[in-house]
């Protein structure tokens, strides 16, 4: 299966620099838990407007986006977003067409802009979002998650990790925004009637993940030389529960 891309990535014009995010704020408060639901495999969370208002937006952790009804119906939506009484960062987002989120009402992608800040576990089989301030090591108590997977941070937003697809080892942005991970050409023989045999990052491994391949210029500024990347898509979340960290620039995953 083979989709042309339609809109260059936002991380298209980012210089790949590696930096290591500011330590977060310390609390001596519990994570705060947003509820968290998956339609048409994307994760979705909801955010609200000082004047009441609420937004959908879809959960990513890499730049945030807004769709073009989405940012004109913003302008109007009062003097800034929260999600669950966290601020919500959509200042310099890019404006993409409103088919980048096609069959979603949502606004936007909530990126790592809102969330680098915290430890992020993204657990949509128990419907929840839990963030909590950054602590010396990545702790999510009564939650079986595998050893951390170490992570590239660049821009103290986008994350990068080593990937196997297919049975080769190659780079990966994780990028939750699309619900099916995204292949470029070099890995096309990988992918099979929309799916990939096996897939896996770190510890965990997944049968049949759903992925396409794109033609999109973005890959050839992560995989200057071709030899193959991949965008992590949401469904490395669908099943089991993920905990994210860019403070310590690791992932954790479910062990399966």
């Amino acid at each position: 299966m083979r989709k042309i891309s339609s809109v260059a990535c936002a991380v298209a014009a980012v210089t790949l620099t590696m930096t290591v995010p500011v330590a977060a704020q310390r609390s001596a408060t519990g994570p705060i838990e947003i509820p968290l639901r998956v339609e048409d495999g994307r994760l979705l969370v909801t955010a609200e407007s000082t004047d009441g208002r609420t937004f959908d937006f879809v959960l990513g952790v890499g730049m945030p986006l807004l769709t073009e009804s989405g940012a004109a119906r913003l302008e109007d939506a009062g003097e800034s977003l929260t999600l669950g009484g966290i601020p919500v960062a959509v200042d310099g987002a890019q404006t993409v067409p409103d088919a980048y989120l096609s069959g979603s009402a949502a606004v936007g992608v909530l990126g790592g802009a809102t969330l680098n800040r915290f430890d992020v576990l993204i657990d949509a089989p128990n419907g929840r979002l839990l963030l909590k301030p950054a602590a010396r090591a990545v702790r999510w108590d009564g939650v079986a998650l595998s050893g951390p997977v170490r992570l590239q941070v660049f821009h103290d937003v986008l994350l990068r990790a080593d990937v196997e697809f297919g049975g080769t080892l190659v780079g990966g942005l994780i990028d939750l925004a699309r619900p099916e991970h995204q292949v470029g050409d070099a890995l096309s023989p990988a992918v099979q009637d929309g799916a990939v045999g096996t897939f896996r990052v770190g510890y965990g491994s997944w049968s049949d993940a759903p992925a396409v391949i794109v033609d999109n210029r973005v890959f050839r500024g992560w995989d200057p030389e071709g030899t193959g990347f991949v965008f992590v898509g949401a469904a490395l979340a669908h099943d089991c529960a993920i905990a994210i960290s860019w403070y310590h620039a690791e992932l954790r995953t479910c062990t399966r």
